[in-house]
């Protein structure tokens, strides 16, 4: 089995595993420093352990991949950095025949991407559509947040007046 180590970089040629029979397979691993995931979204430190498969219409790809990103703590508001697993399987096939050179015709469906012409297989979207997805709805600084409420008042000091009465009728209720 072919290993192929990548750092800072998403290209690989995949050109002898095309000429390779079906069910060959090669295993690549990927570091990037960072990855720009959208306008305002940015991965760091990101690793994937990919295994590519030879298939009949062109390469299976799959793997896992761990992502660190900045985050907002969705209950108490604060920064950290939240590191994130996600894994996944993507079809690449070949924009050209790798014997005869001819053009192929291109896939119709959008979830499979196209290896180009000089049998360059870019990781780069996948990579980022896979960042994107490992990130949390609602992300959380961890098991001890306090959660908002520790950014309030005591509640003692924030009785409402207007509800003064109704605390006094539950006081002399409780004696």
């Amino acid at each position: 089995m072919i290993a192929t180590h990548l750092h800072n970089d998403t290209v690989v040629n995949v050109a002898q595993l095309l000429k390779a029979r079906v069910g060959a397979v090669r295993t690549v691993t990927v570091h990037l420093d960072d990855l720009a995931l959208d306008q305002d979204l940015e991965a760091r430190n990101l690793e994937a352990g990919l295994k590519f498969t030879r298939i009949a219409s062109g390469i299976l790809v799959s793997g896992e991949v761990t992502v660190t990103s900045p985050q907002v703590c969705a209950r108490c508001l604060t920064e950290f950095e939240g590191t994130y697993v996600e894994s996944f399987e993507a079809e690449y096939w070949p924009s050209v025949d790798v014997f005869t050179g001819l053009p192929l015709p291109e896939p119709t469906d959008d979830e499979i991407f196209v290896i180009d012409e000089n049998h360059q297989l870019d990781l780069r979207e996948i990579l980022r559509q896979v960042a994107i997805l490992a990130q949390p709805i609602r992300p959380v600084c961890g098991p001890d947040c306090p959660g908002f409420q520790s950014l309030l008042p005591d509640s003692e000091d924030i009785a409402d007046a207007r509800l003064a009465v109704l605390q006094a009728l539950l006081d002399d209720r409780a004696d």
